[in-house]
């Protein structure tokens, strides 16, 4: 027997089903024999677990007065994972209509951002056909097009100061600020903070109360394993715990539906799932990358990849859980990293500090000494402007990107309750 989390049974094979005991067995998945309609179904039992609250189910009488019309948004790239949450979502919906005479438990909101400058809106539109009567509400983000306005110049001091002046040149796009990145690595890490940033202003704007993230435990894992290399080790309970949190003042609550469910089972969903794989947008197949040109995420995929092919598949689900624990020291009111929004209980700077070897090793060759001329002539002696709050991995983030890089920044939380401040006259009204 296999010791990949999912085998897939010879057409042949006379093994029957373990679930129905009636239709053929296709794989084994879990220990267990599935046909393709149990599999499909034990796998959307898994999704539906994690949405048993009752915004999501179809309310009368009371509680429907108290939570009204709920409104989920689902990012979909047409990848195999959100391709697969969106048909589990929508069927969900589809059954509740016809179940209850057209009445649904909430509002489907999706949204896509457009990384490769092609509209998806008439695949999306066949996608939706398939679901009928439900209505899906579809939105498409051009990220050449969406504008970045809150844009400064950061740099990082050599004592690890990062300050920012304004920059006050034409806007630019998502896109163009991603370009502008050092690195691949780099490249990664800020796409994966402004989509999320986009994601929340999206939700927030459509009027929903709910994200979902199709990342399957495989995903999470990977998040978890990435993050910690990255610096952003604080970061690692809301990256892989389902939550609510507060984007301009207004509760969202975040769900990974997939998170009891492996990479390779959601692969298996879709293959399975009639239909579905056509309209998957799949990354090109690309040969084997040096490891100087693979991201923090690729290495920690291929990393995950390897333990599924090698048996250990059920490593993600114990690194998973155990991120779920973790949460950060319980100060009454931390400080917010300015560039992604992480909770900051002690001064990154002065960590860096500590564990950073100012002196420089002896110059011994004429080589060497050109270097060192050549960094001290394009270095700047000290970065100036307005100092930031910054978490530590963004610190080291920002450090790589180099002086005068373009980024949005946040505003502390003084400038926003600055915004908010009551007066006499206001209480008058």
């Amino acid at each position: 027997m296999s010791s990949t989390p999912v085998q897939y049974l010879p057409e042949l094979s006379s093994d029957v089903c373990q679930r129905c005991k009636d239709l053929p067995a296709v794989l084994v998945s879990r220990k267990e024999k599935f046909c393709a309609k149990c599999f499909i179904w034990f796998m959307r039992g898994k999704q539906r677990k994690q949405m048993l609250d009752d915004r999501y189910k179809v309310k009368y009488g009371a509680i429907a007065e108290r939570l009204g019309v709920q409104r989920v948004l689902l990012p979909l790239s047409f990848g195999v994972s959100s391709l697969v949450l969106f048909d589990m979502i929508a069927s969900l919906l589809q059954e509740q209509n016809l179940m209850h005479k057209g009445k649904q438990g909430f509002e489907l909101v999706v949204v896509h951002l457009q990384e490769d400058q092609q509209s998806r809106s008439e695949l999306f539109q066949a996608l939706a056909g398939n679901y009928t009567p439900v209505s899906i509400q579809y939105v498409e983000v051009d990220l050449d097009l969406y504008p970045v306005d809150t844009r400064v110049r950061l740099a990082v001091s050599p004592e690890f100061d990062v300050v920012a002046d304004a920059d006050v040149s034409r806007s630019e796009s998502v896109a163009q600020l991603l370009e502008k990145s050092a690195s691949r690595s780099l490249k990664a890490d800020l796409r994966g903070l402004i989509y999320e940033e986009i994601f929340n202003n999206i939700a927030v704007r459509e009027q929903c109360e709910t994200l979902l993230y199709g990342h399957s435990m495989t995903r999470l894992a990977n998040e978890v394993i990435a993050l910690t290399v990255k610096g952003r080790g604080l970061r690692i309970h809301e990256a892989v715990a389902d939550r609510t949190s507060s984007y301009m003042g207004k509760d969202l609550h975040v769900i990974f539906p997939l998170r009891d469910i492996l990479f390779a089972e959601v692969k298996a969903v879709l293959k399975l799932s009639d239909g579905l794989s056509k309209y998957a947008v799949l990354p090109v197949a690309q040969g084997p990358r040096p490891v100087k040109n693979m991201t923090v995420h690729d290495l920690t995929t291929q990393y995950f990849d390897g333990l599924d092919a090698t048996g250990y598949a059920s490593t993600a689900s114990t690194v998973v859980k155990t991120a779920e624990k973790l949460g950060g020291p319980r100060s009454e009111a931390p400080d917010l990293c300015q560039v992604c929004g992480a909770a900051i209980h002690h001064n990154p700077r002065a960590w860096l500090q500590n564990i950073t070897v100012n002196s420089a090793a002896p110059l011994n060759t004429d080589e060497e000494r050109e270097y060192a001329r050549e960094y001290r002539a394009h270095s700047p002696e000290n970065a100036t402007g307005k100092d930031l709050l910054v978490c530590y991995g963004c610190t080291v983030t920002m450090a790589g990107a180099g002086d005068g890089f373009i980024w949005p920044v946040r505003a502390t939380k003084e400038e926003i309750l600055g915004e908010y401040v009551l007066t006499d006259e206001s209480d008058d009204e």
